[in-house]
Protein backbone atom coordinates (compact mmCIF):
# COMPACT_ATOMS: atom_id res chain seq x y z
CA UNK A 1 0.00 0.00 0.00
CA UNK A 2 1.14 3.32 -0.22
CA UNK A 3 3.35 5.07 2.46
CA UNK A 4 1.58 5.46 6.31
CA UNK A 5 -1.13 6.98 5.59
CA UNK A 6 -0.80 11.03 7.43
CA UNK A 7 2.68 10.29 7.53
CA UNK A 8 4.28 13.55 6.85
CA UNK A 9 6.42 12.47 3.64
CA UNK A 10 7.25 13.16 0.23
CA UNK A 11 5.59 10.25 -1.16
CA UNK A 12 1.99 10.03 0.20
CA UNK A 13 -0.30 11.84 -3.08
CA UNK A 14 -4.02 12.06 -3.56
CA UNK A 15 -6.08 10.07 -3.37
CA UNK A 16 -4.04 7.21 -2.12
CA UNK A 17 -6.19 5.84 0.72
CA UNK A 18 -9.64 7.67 0.05
CA UNK A 19 -10.63 6.73 -4.18
CA UNK A 20 -10.86 3.13 -3.24
CA UNK A 21 -11.89 1.51 -0.26
CA UNK A 22 -8.75 -1.14 0.23
CA UNK A 23 -5.67 -0.53 -1.28
CA UNK A 24 -2.66 -3.52 -2.31
CA UNK A 25 1.21 -3.62 -1.90
CA UNK A 26 0.95 -7.17 -3.28
CA UNK A 27 -0.81 -8.95 -5.77
CA UNK A 28 -4.26 -10.03 -4.79
CA UNK A 29 -6.54 -12.82 -6.63
CA UNK A 30 -8.72 -10.44 -8.23
CA UNK A 31 -6.13 -9.59 -10.65
CA UNK A 32 -4.19 -12.51 -11.49
CA UNK A 33 -2.93 -12.87 -14.95
CA UNK A 34 -4.47 -16.40 -14.85
CA UNK A 35 -7.89 -15.08 -15.36
CA UNK A 36 -6.90 -13.07 -18.43
CA UNK A 37 -7.04 -14.33 -21.79
CA UNK A 38 -4.57 -12.40 -24.01
CA UNK A 39 -3.86 -14.85 -26.58
CA UNK A 40 -3.42 -13.82 -30.03
CA UNK A 41 -2.79 -9.92 -28.55
CA UNK A 42 0.52 -8.66 -28.78
CA UNK A 43 2.24 -6.26 -26.67
CA UNK A 44 4.98 -4.19 -26.68
CA UNK A 45 7.15 -3.20 -22.79
CA UNK A 46 10.11 -0.84 -23.10
CA UNK A 47 12.57 -0.78 -20.40
CA UNK A 48 12.29 -4.55 -19.64
CA UNK A 49 15.39 -5.82 -18.58
CA UNK A 50 14.64 -5.42 -14.42
CA UNK A 51 12.27 -4.19 -12.17
CA UNK A 52 8.99 -3.24 -13.43
CA UNK A 53 9.28 -3.23 -16.69
CA UNK A 54 10.24 -7.17 -16.59
CA UNK A 55 7.38 -7.79 -14.42
CA UNK A 56 4.83 -6.34 -16.67
CA UNK A 57 6.16 -8.72 -19.49
CA UNK A 58 5.77 -11.57 -17.31
CA UNK A 59 2.26 -11.25 -16.14
CA UNK A 60 1.81 -10.49 -19.91
CA UNK A 61 3.11 -14.09 -20.59
CA UNK A 62 1.38 -15.77 -17.41
CA UNK A 63 -1.69 -13.73 -19.23
CA UNK A 64 -1.30 -15.74 -22.72
CA UNK A 65 -0.43 -12.87 -24.87
CA UNK A 66 0.41 -14.43 -27.80
CA UNK A 67 3.28 -11.88 -28.83
CA UNK A 68 5.53 -10.04 -26.28
CA UNK A 69 8.01 -7.27 -27.45
CA UNK A 70 10.45 -6.32 -24.96
CA UNK A 71 13.14 -3.34 -24.95
CA UNK A 72 16.40 -2.07 -23.10
CA UNK A 73 19.82 -0.94 -23.65
CA UNK A 74 20.95 -4.15 -22.32
CA UNK A 75 20.89 -7.81 -22.90
CA UNK A 76 17.11 -9.25 -22.62
CA UNK A 77 18.28 -13.30 -23.37
CA UNK A 78 17.66 -13.92 -19.86
CA UNK A 79 13.84 -11.89 -19.71
CA UNK A 80 12.85 -14.14 -23.14
CA UNK A 81 13.80 -17.18 -21.04
CA UNK A 82 12.00 -16.04 -18.17
CA UNK A 83 8.80 -15.20 -20.43
CA UNK A 84 8.54 -18.32 -21.91
CA UNK A 85 9.16 -20.44 -18.72
CA UNK A 86 6.39 -17.90 -16.90
CA UNK A 87 4.06 -18.46 -19.88
CA UNK A 88 4.60 -22.68 -19.79
CA UNK A 89 4.03 -22.49 -16.23
CA UNK A 90 0.55 -21.54 -16.85
CA UNK A 91 -0.06 -24.13 -19.59
CA UNK A 92 0.05 -21.22 -21.96
CA UNK A 93 0.97 -21.29 -25.48
CA UNK A 94 4.51 -19.92 -25.65
CA UNK A 95 4.76 -16.73 -27.06
CA UNK A 96 6.34 -15.15 -29.73
CA UNK A 97 8.98 -12.80 -28.89
CA UNK A 98 10.93 -9.95 -29.95
CA UNK A 99 14.17 -8.93 -28.27
CA UNK A 100 14.81 -5.04 -28.71
CA UNK A 101 18.04 -3.66 -28.27
CA UNK A 102 16.50 0.46 -27.87
CA UNK A 103 17.44 3.77 -26.45
CA UNK A 104 14.23 5.23 -26.08
CA UNK A 105 15.80 8.88 -25.67
CA UNK A 106 17.07 8.52 -30.05
CA UNK A 107 14.60 8.72 -32.24
CA UNK A 108 16.47 6.65 -34.78
CA UNK A 109 17.01 3.54 -32.35
CA UNK A 110 12.87 3.89 -31.45
CA UNK A 111 12.10 4.44 -35.31
CA UNK A 112 13.69 0.76 -35.68
CA UNK A 113 12.38 -0.77 -32.92
CA UNK A 114 8.90 -0.11 -34.04
CA UNK A 115 9.67 -1.49 -37.77
CA UNK A 116 10.79 -4.31 -36.51
CA UNK A 117 8.15 -5.03 -34.27
CA UNK A 118 5.63 -4.01 -37.48
CA UNK A 119 7.86 -6.38 -40.10
CA UNK A 120 6.95 -9.67 -37.45
CA UNK A 121 3.94 -8.88 -35.08
CA UNK A 122 2.12 -6.82 -37.92
CA UNK A 123 0.31 -4.59 -35.54
CA UNK A 124 0.14 -4.01 -31.33
CA UNK A 125 -2.69 -4.67 -28.96
CA UNK A 126 -0.83 -2.88 -25.62
CA UNK A 127 1.59 -0.44 -25.51
CA UNK A 128 3.79 -0.28 -22.13
CA UNK A 129 5.90 2.56 -21.96
CA UNK A 130 7.90 1.99 -18.97
CA UNK A 131 11.73 3.24 -19.75
CA UNK A 132 12.59 5.84 -17.10
CA UNK A 133 15.41 7.11 -15.02
CA UNK A 134 15.16 8.96 -11.89
CA UNK A 135 18.48 10.53 -11.65
CA UNK A 136 20.78 12.04 -8.48
CA UNK A 137 18.66 13.56 -5.78
CA UNK A 138 19.76 17.22 -5.64
CA UNK A 139 18.19 20.69 -5.22
CA UNK A 140 18.16 22.80 -8.52
CA UNK A 141 21.18 24.98 -7.43
CA UNK A 142 23.37 22.30 -6.79
CA UNK A 143 22.17 20.12 -9.99
CA UNK A 144 24.36 19.02 -13.14
CA UNK A 145 22.76 20.61 -15.51
CA UNK A 146 23.28 17.85 -18.04
CA UNK A 147 22.33 15.33 -15.73
CA UNK A 148 19.09 17.04 -14.67
CA UNK A 149 17.91 17.31 -18.72
CA UNK A 150 19.13 13.98 -19.14
CA UNK A 151 16.29 12.93 -16.85
CA UNK A 152 13.85 14.90 -18.93
CA UNK A 153 14.85 13.46 -22.14
CA UNK A 154 14.36 9.50 -20.51
CA UNK A 155 11.41 10.46 -18.94
CA UNK A 156 9.78 12.62 -21.68
CA UNK A 157 11.35 12.69 -24.78
CA UNK A 158 11.38 8.94 -24.85
CA UNK A 159 7.88 8.14 -24.04
CA UNK A 160 7.12 10.82 -26.56
CA UNK A 161 9.43 8.76 -29.25
CA UNK A 162 7.55 5.67 -28.16
CA UNK A 163 3.94 7.06 -29.04
CA UNK A 164 4.48 8.54 -31.74
CA UNK A 165 6.34 5.26 -33.39
CA UNK A 166 3.98 3.06 -31.91
CA UNK A 167 0.82 4.54 -32.06
CA UNK A 168 -0.11 3.73 -35.64
CA UNK A 169 0.51 -0.19 -34.97
CA UNK A 170 -1.86 0.12 -31.99
CA UNK A 171 -4.52 1.80 -34.68
CA UNK A 172 -3.83 -1.94 -36.46
CA UNK A 173 -4.79 -4.17 -33.27
CA UNK A 174 -7.53 -4.49 -31.51
CA UNK A 175 -7.30 -3.28 -28.10
CA UNK A 176 -5.55 -0.05 -29.06
CA UNK A 177 -4.38 0.51 -25.32
CA UNK A 178 -1.77 2.68 -24.80
CA UNK A 179 -0.54 2.90 -21.15
CA UNK A 180 2.32 5.24 -19.92
CA UNK A 181 4.10 4.42 -16.29
CA UNK A 182 3.71 7.74 -14.82
CA UNK A 183 4.07 8.49 -11.05
CA UNK A 184 2.55 9.72 -7.86
CA UNK A 185 5.49 12.07 -8.46
CA UNK A 186 3.99 13.88 -10.69
CA UNK A 187 1.45 15.31 -7.80
CA UNK A 188 3.90 15.84 -5.28
CA UNK A 189 6.82 18.40 -4.52
CA UNK A 190 9.81 16.59 -3.32
CA UNK A 191 13.12 18.64 -3.00
CA UNK A 192 15.87 17.14 -4.89
CA UNK A 193 13.11 15.63 -7.31
CA UNK A 194 12.36 18.62 -9.65
CA UNK A 195 13.61 16.51 -12.75
CA UNK A 196 12.03 13.30 -12.30
CA UNK A 197 8.69 14.78 -10.43
CA UNK A 198 8.28 17.41 -13.27
CA UNK A 199 9.23 14.70 -16.30
CA UNK A 200 6.17 12.66 -14.87
CA UNK A 201 3.93 15.58 -14.66
CA UNK A 202 4.73 16.39 -17.96
CA UNK A 203 4.23 12.42 -19.19
CA UNK A 204 0.82 12.34 -17.54
CA UNK A 205 0.01 15.83 -19.40
CA UNK A 206 1.24 13.78 -22.56
CA UNK A 207 -0.71 11.03 -22.43
CA UNK A 208 -4.39 13.08 -22.19
CA UNK A 209 -2.83 14.52 -25.17
CA UNK A 210 -2.25 11.28 -26.92
CA UNK A 211 -6.09 10.18 -25.86
CA UNK A 212 -7.77 13.55 -27.17
CA UNK A 213 -5.97 13.29 -30.31
CA UNK A 214 -6.55 9.77 -30.90
CA UNK A 215 -9.91 9.35 -29.23
CA UNK A 216 -12.12 9.08 -32.93
CA UNK A 217 -9.71 6.35 -34.00
CA UNK A 218 -10.42 4.65 -30.99
CA UNK A 219 -7.44 4.70 -28.62
CA UNK A 220 -7.23 4.49 -25.10
CA UNK A 221 -4.30 6.05 -22.96
CA UNK A 222 -3.80 6.41 -19.51
CA UNK A 223 -1.03 6.90 -17.04
CA UNK A 224 -0.44 4.89 -14.49
CA UNK A 225 1.62 5.37 -11.03
CA UNK A 226 3.12 1.91 -10.42
CA UNK A 227 3.61 2.19 -6.89
CA UNK A 228 6.47 2.69 -4.76
CA UNK A 229 8.94 -0.16 -5.82
CA UNK A 230 12.46 -0.52 -4.89
CA UNK A 231 13.79 -1.00 -8.18
CA UNK A 232 17.56 -1.06 -9.44
CA UNK A 233 16.58 2.19 -10.80
CA UNK A 234 16.64 3.74 -7.49
CA UNK A 235 20.22 5.06 -5.95
CA UNK A 236 21.55 3.70 -2.85
CA UNK A 237 21.52 7.20 -1.49
CA UNK A 238 17.56 6.93 -2.33
CA UNK A 239 17.27 3.93 -0.53
CA UNK A 240 19.41 4.64 2.54
CA UNK A 241 17.01 7.67 3.36
CA UNK A 242 13.42 6.56 1.79
CA UNK A 243 13.72 2.77 1.47
CA UNK A 244 11.08 2.21 4.32
CA UNK A 245 8.47 3.78 2.00
CA UNK A 246 8.78 1.85 -1.12
CA UNK A 247 6.12 -0.67 0.25
CA UNK A 248 5.17 -1.68 -3.54
CA UNK A 249 5.88 -5.22 -5.14
CA UNK A 250 7.14 -5.44 -8.88
CA UNK A 251 4.20 -7.95 -9.28
CA UNK A 252 1.65 -5.71 -8.17
CA UNK A 253 2.27 -3.29 -11.43
CA UNK A 254 2.71 -6.17 -13.87
CA UNK A 255 -0.59 -8.13 -12.62
CA UNK A 256 -2.66 -4.53 -12.44
CA UNK A 257 -1.92 -3.56 -16.02
CA UNK A 258 -3.37 -7.05 -17.40
CA UNK A 259 -6.16 -6.58 -15.48
CA UNK A 260 -6.69 -3.24 -16.94
CA UNK A 261 -5.88 -4.72 -20.57
CA UNK A 262 -8.65 -7.38 -20.19
CA UNK A 263 -10.81 -5.01 -21.86
CA UNK A 264 -10.82 -1.50 -23.44
CA UNK A 265 -12.41 0.82 -20.90
CA UNK A 266 -12.99 4.27 -23.39
CA UNK A 267 -13.89 6.16 -20.38
CA UNK A 268 -10.81 5.37 -18.35
CA UNK A 269 -8.84 6.91 -21.66
CA UNK A 270 -6.90 10.36 -20.29
CA UNK A 271 -6.65 9.28 -17.25
CA UNK A 272 -3.92 9.16 -14.07
CA UNK A 273 -4.64 5.12 -11.90
CA UNK A 274 -2.85 4.57 -8.65
CA UNK A 275 -2.20 0.92 -9.08
CA UNK A 276 -2.69 0.40 -5.41
CA UNK A 277 -6.13 1.09 -5.59
CA UNK A 278 -8.07 -2.07 -5.76
CA UNK A 279 -8.58 -2.03 -9.40
CA UNK A 280 -11.71 -4.23 -9.45
CA UNK A 281 -13.28 -1.11 -6.93
CA UNK A 282 -11.95 1.68 -9.65
CA UNK A 283 -13.68 -0.01 -13.06
CA UNK A 284 -16.74 -1.07 -11.37
CA UNK A 285 -20.01 0.53 -12.46
CA UNK A 286 -20.69 2.90 -9.66
CA UNK A 287 -17.35 4.39 -9.89
CA UNK A 288 -17.53 4.93 -13.59
CA UNK A 289 -20.06 6.56 -13.16
CA UNK A 290 -18.77 8.47 -11.12
CA UNK A 291 -15.04 9.52 -12.14
CA UNK A 292 -17.15 10.32 -15.80
CA UNK A 293 -19.65 12.52 -14.13
CA UNK A 294 -17.14 14.47 -12.07
CA UNK A 295 -14.36 14.07 -15.25
CA UNK A 296 -11.91 12.84 -11.75
CA UNK A 297 -8.09 11.85 -12.50
CA UNK A 298 -7.30 14.06 -14.58
CA UNK A 299 -4.88 17.16 -13.94
CA UNK A 300 -6.79 20.56 -13.34
CA UNK A 301 -5.77 23.80 -11.89
CA UNK A 302 -8.37 24.85 -9.30
CA UNK A 303 -9.16 27.60 -8.37
CA UNK A 304 -11.38 30.18 -6.25
CA UNK A 305 -14.93 31.23 -7.53
CA UNK A 306 -16.07 34.89 -6.38
CA UNK A 307 -19.54 33.46 -8.02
Amino acid sequence: MPPPKGTPNIFEGPGDYTTTRQVHNDTYPAIDPIKAELSGKAVFISGASRGLGKATAISFARAGASFIAISARSDLCAVEAELKAASAGCGRKEPQTLRLRCDVADADSVEDAAARIEREFGRLDVVVNNAATIGTMQPITESDPDEWWQTMSVNVRGPYLVMRACIPLLLKGQLKMLINIASVGAHLIGPGLSHYQISKLALVRLTEFAAKENAAVGLVAFSVHPGNVLTDMVGEGFKSEFGSLFTESTQLCGDGLVYLSREKREWLSGRYVNITWDLPELTSEEMKRKIVEGDMLKVRLVTPSFE
